[in-house]
């Protein structure tokens, strides 16, 4: 079966036609022209059927230990206690990953032979102890900075 052209207004020519440049180009050139002006139309009615929504913002969270209405300063301790906070959790999410990371590289030279599962259980024991460590050492900073 030959595969067929079919244009927009209804001609049907064989495809190798198109390929080998037997149709006149002002056909062609036609069809995209007519293409490319209703896509300028739908682009035009779309512009001019959105509409503007007036919608109030949302208010801004207080932070953790919000201050009384006024006091600018204990407004931004406030939110930068917040902030320190959550870069302790992200600390604490790298300390959880490097031992999660080391403890699969020490699977895999297990299976090379070149550890034991001894070791795997000793590197997942300081692992875990070094992430209650850090997970102290965070709790106590997010006490320190801000009393």
């Amino acid at each position: 079966m030959v595969p067929m052209y079919r244009f927009p207004d209804g001609a049907v020519v064989p495809l190798y036609y198109v390929a080998n440049g037997d149709i006149p180009v002002k056909k062609i050139f036609n069809t995209v022209k007519a293409v490319a002006s209703d896509f300028r139309m739908q682009v035009l009615m779309l512009m001019f059927s959105v509409q503007s929504a007036h919608a109030a913002l949302p208010t801004t969270a207080d932070p953790s230990n919000a201050p009384t209405d006024g006091n600018y300063i204990e407004l931004i301790k406030g939110y930068a206690y917040d902030i320190v906070i959550v870069f302790g959790l992200v600390m604490g999410v790298m300390a959880f990953y490097v031992v999660a990371k080391n403890m699969i590289a020490v699977y895999g030279e297990i299976g090379s032979g070149k550890k034991t599962w001894g070791d795997m259980g000793m590197h997942g024991g300081m692992g875990v102890l070094l992430l209650v460590f850090v997970i102290y050492l965070l709790t106590e900073a997010s006490t320190v900075i801000f009393t």
